[in-house]
């Protein structure tokens, strides 16, 4: 006697036979291949053929052709854009950038933040490490209206150097009449190397720090 295990029944597919899934979509030669069969199959003496039928055919052919060369014309076009983003992307390397954003990027006990008031304030920035903990305060006192920059030299609340690393902030900015002033940041940020994926999408990173080429708002040696 003979055991063996049961699989699951399969039905073989007879040999050379071939599957093919419907498609929606048709390219130019299988309209070219639709249009002669037409042609060799219809009965130029009968009455039902409409001239003005094959002449629509004919010129939707021909717009087919054009729409697929400029398609391959603007991936072109588009490759070509990409090779120069990155190389103008790859020329900020060690430049010092402004990124739109809020914190410190502290780098060999060195950080600067751009803060823009919409009128003079009173300011105070406290920073806090990746865990939410206050490591040190910076009370800048009054400041005028428009772009001031905050800098701190990493050291906390007990004038010890913190590792480099990026830092959160809270931003208080109060006026002469109490109330708080609308304020905008941006930080500061040296460029050490350049990344691109394959979906054209550049970034940039600093420390430990990644952001987007699309943050950046200036560039500065």
């Amino acid at each position: 006697m003979q055991t063996g295990m049961i699989g699951p029944t399969t039905t073989p597919l007879s040999t050379g036979a071939v599957t093919k899934l419907a498609s929606n979509t048709i390219d130019k030669n299988g309209f070219l291949q639709l249009l002669v069969a037409q042609l060799k199959n219809q009965d130029p003496t009968s009455g039902g053929n409409d001239p003005n039928q094959m002449v629509q055919q004919l010129t939707s052919y021909s717009s087919l052709e054009q729409q697929q060369q400029t398609n391959s014309l603007l991936s072109g076009i588009q490759g070509q854009n990409t090779a120069l983003f990155q190389a103008q992307a790859a020329s900020m390397v060690g430049k010092r950038v402004e990124v739109d954003g809020s914190g410190f990027n502290l780098q060999s006990g060195q950080s600067a933040m751009n803060l823009y008031l919409n009128a003079a304030a009173n300011v105070k920035v406290t920073v806090k490490d990746a865990s939410g903990n206050t490591v040190a305060e910076l009370p800048q006192g009054t400041l005028s209206a428009g772009k001031s920059i905050v800098s701190w030299d990493g050291k906390d609340l007990s004038g010890n150097q913190l590792p480099d690393g990026s830092y959160k902030v809270s931003i208080t900015a109060t006026g002469q009449d109490g109330r708080a002033v609308a304020f905008q940041t941006s930080l500061i940020m040296k460029v050490d190397s350049v990344a691109f994926s394959s979906t054209g999408k550049i970034t940039l990173i600093s420390g430990t720090s990644i952001f987007s080429m699309e943050n950046v708002l200036g560039i500065s040696v």
